[in-house]
């Protein structure tokens, strides 16, 4: 019976029974295990043939007990069978977008079962800007629907550090690096996703959308342009927020939070 996926790894890599990986302990100890059976069989072919050839003053019995303890030993460590306890495995060349452009190694591990807010994190970031409040509003929204139980995953564009440095947010020679993203906007290392260069955000939200049931997009764009390949996830009005800001309060359309959020 196939067990049935909990985390978005487990259903977008699914592990092959007839082919299953090893755990890290268990690929450390396969490697001691191989280091120590070719270490037995140097040690009994260079035994064989000390006896042979340099004719040592040692009985015959003694030479041939060693060699026999050898064997058993050989044998022993041979007969064990190797670890295959199931582990999150390494990044593949075929893996799903979603999991092999994942630099911060966090989408393997989402469960199926958590409510998630899949924010469109430089949409909201330029509805903030175009607003003279920049940051405010996405960094606002997810440390509210945190607070209200929802797991935050953001994608960026690519250019959304030169975005930000344009803006004055940090000089332009800084090294980009994500813990700029976690001051700037409020969010931990394993909330943020920053796409490959050239390639939009749109399909790594809309993905997410589909693979993960208890989910919601938080954006002002409606993805007109993907209406027909997301087809299952755009339907009705429930699966995208859009951000408004209102008297100085930010609001979530489709959703009403349970403690106001203000703008500073």
């Amino acid at each position: 019976m196939t067990q049935k996926p909990i985390t978005l790894g487990e259903l977008l890599d699914p592990i092959d029974p007839a082919n299953p990986p090893v755990s890290f302990a268990g690929q450390l100890r396969n490697t001691v295990y191989s280091i120590l059976n070719v270490g037995l069989l140097v040690a009994i072919a260079a035994l064989i043939a000390w006896w042979f050839l340099a004719n040592p003053d040692v009985s015959d019995i003694m030479i041939v007990f060693l060699i026999g303890l050898l064997l058993v030993l050989w044998l022993f460590l041979f007969s064990l069978r190797h670890d295959t306890t199931p582990y999150r495995r390494a990044k593949k060349t075929n893996a799903h977008f979603l999991l092999a452009n994942d630099r911060q190694h966090f989408m393997y591990d989402l469960r199926l079962d958590a409510k998630t807010a899949v924010f469109d994190g430089s949409n909201i970031y330029h509805f903030g800007h175009s607003n003279g409040v920049d940051a405010q509003p996405l960094g606002l929204i997810a440390n509210q629907l945190r607070a209200e139980g929802y797991r935050i995953v953001c994608f960026f564009d690519a250019n959304i550090f030169y975005t930000l440095s344009e803006h004055g947010a940090f000089p332009s020679h800084q090294r980009h690096v994500v813990s700029m993203l976690q001051d700037i906007f409020g969010l931990e290392t394993n909330e943020i996703y920053v796409v490959p260069s050239k390639v939009q955000a749109d399909k790594y939200i809309l993905s997410c959308l589909r693979h993960l049931p208890i989910s919601f997009a938080v954006t002002n764009d409606q993805f007109r342009d993907y209406a027909r390949t997301y087809a299952g996830v755009m339907k009705g009005n429930l699966w995208r927020k859009g951000v408004r800001i209102s008297k100085n309060e930010v609001k979530l359309q489709q959703h009403k939070f349970k403690t106001p959020v203000t703008l500073s």
